[in-house]
């Protein structure tokens, strides 16, 4: 088993200022392959602004590990039991529709029109972009989404 090597730690507290996250996790992701990091950084950005809608008032880390055979990017913020819950089976759901019907559900919710709660395709995207099924982990009253991408 390799050695992981953190290539990326940030904190955001609540109401943080994040105008210039894409400059920043692309001058702290610049060792990965170009591909490989836009996708780290749509995935990252993605969790981010699902944390900043439905969790605004908790801060939210970011992560970034790399170990010889993959790179993972791994988000924890704090979420009551009830919500946690709930965003556990919503990506327990994504996880459990294959590739192909991930991708027409993705392009079915760009076009509804009357969606209460958003599209859910930040998470789907994540998925999409990502090379596992999203994993989480939920501890006291921390949430981590794990999101591993093959090298």
């Amino acid at each position: 088993m390799s050695n992981a090597k953190t290539i990326l730690s940030l904190h955001f507290s609540a109401g943080s200022d994040c105008k210039n996250i894409v400059e920043t996790l692309e001058s702290q992701l610049q060792e990965i392959d170009k591909p490989l990091r836009k996708r780290i950084i749509s995935c990252a950005i993605e969790l981010l602004q699902n944390n900043s809608i439905h969790n605004n008032s908790n801060e939210i880390d970011i992560s970034v590990t790399e170990t010889d055979a993959n790179i993972k990017l791994n988000t924890a913020r704090k979420l009551d039991e009830k919500c946690a819950k709930f965003l556990n089976n919503k990506i327990q759901e994504i996880n459990n529709i294959s590739i192909g019907n991930l991708k027409e559900l993705f392009k079915k919710n760009l076009s509804a029109e009357n969606l209460t709660q958003g599209t859910g395709n930040g998470l789907i995207l994540c998925r999409l972009k990502s090379d596992t099924a999203i994993e989480t982990k939920f501890s006291g009253e921390t949430f981590e989404i794990n999101l591993t991408f093959n090298k």
